[in-house]
């Protein structure tokens, strides 16, 4: 094989951040080290953590401010009134230090609740649960005083195991001392709801008690492995054709692959991989070495999104193309399963490496968990992040990580990545987790510092050059955030009492103010208006494209093009990936917050309060027009993310809008929104598609179709 020169890899120098500061420059002070001096000369002494807004108090003591609310640490410990003077907004509040000041006083919001619910709760462990009216008090009536040991009735305490049970609660689901019992986070649950099995026909239930509870895990556990038979490319080109691939297909799926799939799960650092893996993959000929198994996969991915810059009908050689125009080794992406060939050699050689646990490795399982995820085999997908998992624990549990580095910051986001896609799967199919958020409190949120050596010039690639590396990375850390906000409500909110008095109104008003406030202090570049208002009914629109940045909103990250674009039309795939996941995450959040009350209404309809049905509406307005599966996505399917997790929100869905359609209460059905029918059949189409790529999807679509015999 002849020498290829890395020159080849290498663009143009990297241009600036577009006016944007370096997404570590927008990090809170005090979650920074202070830069040393750089030479002799540098005497200047570190800046220590000066207050945003520092409170009264604080201002003529001329002290530090931790800028706590509604109380700072000195004013609470004097027992002094904290008084905060507003101020007009600058561009460092509308920053990513917004979102990180923001997601501090999230973490400890439901510590320090409000003492009016915390008597609710303890009403409820005395059994008082006969007085539902006192659920209603104000949640304005605060104690600061309360002690902080009284708050931990919702503090986030996972039990042993990070609080994940391995069966759907509903099964075998008793009161607790308190008379609640726990309501499954799992959409596979629903149909396990005792008020929904009153009203779901006996044809659906009596096929589910045929396939038994973890059915799903069953059939996707038992199906036939991914072909390990591996076409060549080009046919002739034998069992050593890895080592005769142009270059120029090479770069090109892995451009691919940075400019869809990295933004937003960013696990791989563009500069380091063309620098350095990339090339210690093509000296080996692609041998048995761990920087060949992640490029390998790396094309395998890049496969899948050339086929969504095709099917979006993306330009995929540079910014000003204006339609897609297949390169000449566009047949690499076409067989049974886009990108197998690549995939089938990285498994290949992944067996003499697969004990190894450093960052490589992480990142090699995660971008086999991705791989999987996109083709729809759960199961394995979730393999892989344990095996990732793995190799977190270890890096992070038995060597010290000094995470304002380049290498601990990397770290800290193949962890990041790795909880939260572990998350989705472990919570729908009550998986065993591997122990990985115990470190939550441990791994700081990713500073995305960028890689520098010496006499290396980051490259920035064509196609990528529309929005800014920061851009994404915005969308990235205020999901990070998100995620905090989730696991509240379900160890807040997640509760039933035959009483009526739970859920307790006051926690649905703080955990709706939270998701509010996280909303609000979005920054300017990524901030969306809120598509579903509580007063009114939404109308349909094109969610992929509403939020779609413009010139407006967006004035550093997204330059101006130099040619006229399509209004309606996102600028990339990747923007339309995480534009849609990003306020797809918001309306999920309301609709789980509204998830509890739909269980109260299936099960006790006679004892629902009028905020009860508010509450009712709007969780079902939520559930309604997701972006990721409307607009662009109808046709560019081959990016949607974790697609597997969107089939099994919709299966509780559609099971859930059928029992409000059908419940004996006039009152439960006039919370249905306007075009629910509509949604219905736009998610079993949804379905309908990603049945024919796993077993489970397939058998969820045929119990839903019993519903509706008009189907068969």
């Amino acid at each position: 094989m002849s020498k290829r020169s890395f020159e080849e890899l290498r663009g143009p120098p990297e241009a600036d951040h577009n006016g944007l500061l370096a997404i570590q420059d927008l990090l809170s002070p005090d979650e920074r080290e202070p830069t040393p001096p750089s030479g002799p000369s540098g005497s200047k002494k570190p800046r220590n953590f000066i207050a945003t807004v520092a409170c009264e108090t604080c201002r003529l003591k001329k002290t530090r401010c931790d800028e706590s609310r509604p109380r700072c640490g000195l004013c609470k410990t004097l027992g002094l009134e904290c008084v905060y003077n507003e101020r007009k907004s600058s561009k460092r509040d509308q920053s990513l230090t917004m979102i990180m000041s923001t997601l501090h006083r999230l973490e400890t919001k439901l510590e320090n609740i409000p003492s009016s619910i915390l008597n609710d709760i303890r009403g409820q462990v005395h059994h008082v649960v006969d007085s539902p009216n006192s659920a209603h008090q104000s949640p304005a009536a605060r104690d600061d005083n309360q002690p902080a040991a009284m708050s931990t009735s919702l503090s986030f305490t996972p039990a042993a195991g990070d609080g994940y049970d391995f069966d759907f609660e509903e099964n075998n689901a008793t009161p607790d001392a308190s008379g609640r019992t726990s309501i499954s986070f799992s959409q596979h649950g629903v149909i396990l709801w005792p008020g929904a099995r009153q009203i779901l026909p006996d044809k659906l239930l009596n096929s589910y008690k045929m396939l038994g509870k973890n059915y799903v895990i069953e059939l996707e556990s038992t199906r036939p492995p991914l072909p390990m038979f591996t076409d060549p490319f080009p046919l002739h080109a034998g069992e050593h054709w890895l080592e005769v691939l142009p270059i120029t297909m090479i770069k090109g799926l892995a451009d691919a692959f940075f400019s869809v799939f990295n933004p937003f799960t960013p696990i791989m650092d563009k500069s380091f991989f063309f620098s350095f893996t990339l090339g210690s993959a093509i000296e080996s000929n692609f041998g048995y070495t761990m920087e060949s198994c992640i490029v390998l996969n790396v094309l395998a991915l890049g496969c899948l999104a050339v086929l969504a810059y095709q099917e979006g009908n993306y330009s995929l050689s540079d910014s000003r193309g204006t339609n897609f125009e297949p390169p000449d080794w566009m047949n690499v992406v076409y067989e049974e399963q886009s990108g197998l060939r690549f995939f089938n050699e990285a498994r290949r050689r992944i067996g003499f490496l697969m004990c190894d646990n450093d960052i490589q490795s992480c990142q090699f399982y995660m971008l086999s968990s991705i791989y999987y995820s996109q083709i729809l085999r759960p199961m394995d997908a979730w393999a892989m992040i344990h095996r990732a998992a793995t190799c977190c624990l270890s890096m992070l549990t038995n060597h010290d990580v000094n995470f304002d580095q380049w290498e601990g910051d990397m770290k800290s986001r193949v962890y990041w990545n790795c909880l939260m896609n572990e998350t989705i799967l472990v919570q729908e199919l009550h998986l065993p987790p591997s122990g990985l958020s115990r470190l939550e409190e441990r791994v700081p949120i990713p500073k995305f510092i960028g890689f520098q050596t010496t006499g290396y010039i980051s490259t920035r690639y064509p196609s990528s050059t529309l929005v800014d590396d920061s851009y994404f990375q915005y969308h990235f850390l205020a999901q990070v955030a998100h995620r905090i906000i989730l696991t509240r409500i379900r160890h807040s909110l997640y509760f039933y009492s035959d009483s009526g008095a739970i859920p307790l109104p006051a926690v649905n008003t703080e955990l709706h103010h939270q998701l509010e406030q996280w909303r609000t202090n979005l920054p300017p570049a990524i901030k969306f208006s809120d598509p579903q208002p509580a007063t009114s009914h939404p109308t349909p629109v094109d969610p992929s494209t509403s939020i779609h940045p413009s010139p407006s909103s967006v004035a550093s990250p997204i330059p101006a093009s130099p040619r006229p674009q399509d209004p309606l039309r996102p600028l990339s795939p990747a923007v339309a990936v995480t534009d849609a996941m990003l306020r797809g995450r918001h309306m999920i959040a309301q609709f789980h917050i509204g998830r509890p009350y739909l269980y109260k209404a299936l099960r006790i309809p006679n004892l629902l309060t009028d905020d009860d049905l508010e509450q009712i509406k709007s969780g079902l307005r939520n559930a309604m027009d997701w972006p990721v599966t409307q607009g662009i996505f109808r046709k560019m399917k081959s990016c949607i993310p974790i697609k597997f997790a969107f089939c099994s929100q919709f299966f509780g869905q559609i099971l859930l809008f059928y029992c409000i359609a059908h419940s004996p209460s006039a009152r439960v059905r006039d919370t249905l929104p306007a075009g629910w029918e509509r949604w219905n059949e736009e998610m079993l189409h949804f379905l309908d598609d990603c049945a024919r790529h796993s077993p489970a999807v397939a058998q969820d679509l045929e119990l839903l179709r019993s519903l509706w015999p008009v189907h068969e």
